[in-house]
Order: structure tokens, then sequence, then C-alpha cells
């Protein structure tokens, strides 16, 4: 089983790559992470945010495999508990080869890439740093992961 997180990324800092790998290893070798940073479109000058987005929306799309169960982050995405989030994940995981975490650019997903997601998911209603998102995103499904290992974390 793979989860994937597939992001738009100009640069992530060296502490959030480091903090993302640092929850990546958590995982025994049930679930493998793999992070798939992608290059935003280049913005020309008089740029329009909506091309910009669309653009984005085609290189997220085509990094999505045809069998994976798809989970867009927005923020007006369903927020659930952590309790919530592990009942589904399980199903998820029951059904599905494998996860694509979509994670979009500043500017927000185009709808394609929302009418390919099989679930739209908020982390909050707070808005986070870009680079941040990754991290928070990884450390809510080790966390869900820990419970379903009976591991401590999460107490």
């Amino acid at each position: 089983m793979k989860i994937n997180f597939i992001s738009i990324e100009s640069s992530r800092p060296s502490w959030a790559q480091t903090a993302f790998n640092s929850y990546e290893k958590r995982f025994n070798k049930s679930i493998q992470i793999n992070w798939l940073g992608i290059k935003p479109p280049v913005r020309e000058r008089n740029y329009r945010v909506e091309d910009v987005v669309q653009k984005e929306g085609i290189l997220l799309t085509s990094k999505i495999k045809k069998d994976d169960f798809v989970i867009v982050l927005d923020k007006d995405g369903k927020s659930l508990t952590t309790e919530e989030l592990k009942v589904k994940l399980d199903r998820w995981l029951t059904f599905s080869k494998d996860i694509s975490i979509i994670i979009g650019g500043p500017d927000g997903l185009c709808p394609s890439v929302f009418s390919q997601g099989d679930y739209c998911l908020s982390l909050s209603k707070f808005t986070f740093p870009h680079s941040m998102v990754p991290v928070i995103a990884i450390e809510q499904v080790y966390r869900v992961w820990s419970i379903t290992q009976n591991h401590p974390y999460h107490k």
C-alpha cells in the first residue's frame, strides 16, 4: 500500500523536508509514503490566476494513477476528528490500491482536480503556510495509522 503526497511546490524549506521525512520513516513496511513535488508553471508578468491554477491542475492530475483513491485537501473540504479519519482511512485502504493526497498551489485548485477526487478533506479552517501543509497532513496520517497499530503515539 502506498500513500502518495502530490503537491505543487516552488521550493520546500529544509525544515519542512526534515519534518516530513521524520514522519515518513516512522511507518513500517505495511505503508509506503511517496512525496511528489511538482514545480508550478512560470508566472508571466501579467498572468491570470485562473490560468495558473488550470495549468497546475493539469500537472497534478497527470500524476494520479487510475486506481488511486484520491483525497483532495481544501479548506472547504470535510472536517473530521482523528477518530473519524481513522475509520475512513481503514475503509479507503481496504477498497483501493493506493491513496493519493493532492495539495494544490497557493491559489487553490481548479475544478478538474476536484472532479477527479474521491474525497475532499479539510485539515483546518485556518490558513497555513504552504510548506507546512504536507507536514500537517503526514502527521495526521501517521497519527491515524498509529491508532490502527495500537501504538501509543495518539495518546
